[in-house]
């Protein structure tokens, strides 16, 4: 939580405030806001969880259950801020005209050069070494997975079916259950998708590999 919910509520609310979802384009239809994260060096590697729990209004900590350990899921009231802003932009009716937000912790200059050059098979002379964790599906498991690969190589590459890094892997579309006009998952089916089912927060991804954060180092062949 801390200041990157804080800056998230802030620039949110100065959209909705603006009620776009009431502009005659818009009327009728699904409105949706897309954020990235681009307040400090670095900060999209650590600051997409701050986004989730001001949406939902919760965090999952982890705590020991009869000698296992286990992610827990505790609810948030309020961010950690002087005016008591309350948390959980999607945990009422309030704000219905939103029906999403789509986000990204990997739109950077960096992600054009990876998918250009696992597409076209061409490093223009630079090596580009992609380091960070992906998320481990294994049930009970708590920790990602943490990976250092050149992004040329065959095991980079086979971390998705096309065979090269897709421009949707790392994006994000998390929905409002309250939404008047909910946000069709089709319009963006490779996005990893967050929504409300009984009572419960579930993430539905289309590709296998989740990458939760990373870096890439580039560097000259030369």
């Amino acid at each position: 939580m801390g200041g990157a919910a804080v800056r998230f509520h802030k620039t949110l609310r100065s959209k909705i405030d603006r009620r776009y979802d009431k502009y005659s384009h818009v009327q009728g239809q699904p409105f949706a806001i897309a954020l990235a994260d681009f307040h400090a060096p670095g900060s999209m590697m650590w600051s997409r969880e701050a986004l989730i729990t001001y949406l939902y209004g919760e965090y999952a900590e982890v705590q020991n259950l009869d000698g296992v350990q286990a992610a827990v899921s505790v609810a948030v009231q309020a961010l950690l801020d002087n005016e008591g802003t309350p948390a959980g932009l999607f945990r009422s009716g309030e704000n219905d005209g939103l029906s999403a937000i789509v986000f990204s912790n990997g739109c950077t200059i960096a992600k054009f050069g990876r998918v250009m050059q696992t597409m076209s098979g061409i490093d223009y002379g630079f090596t580009r070494t992609r380091v960070g964790m992906i998320f481990d599906r294994t049930p009970g498991v708590l920790e990602g997975i943490p990976f250092c690969l050149d992004v040329s190589s065959r095991e980079y590459q086979e971390l998705w079916p096309q065979r090269y890094e897709p421009w949707s892997a790392e994006l994000e579309v998390f929905h409002n259950p309250f939404a008047t006009y909910p946000f069709p998952r089709n319009v963006l089916p490779e996005a990893q998708h967050w929504f409300r089912r009984d009572g419960s927060i579930v993430c539905e991804a289309f590709y296998e590999t989740s990458v939760l954060w990373s870096e890439t180092h580039v560097t000259n062949k030369k």
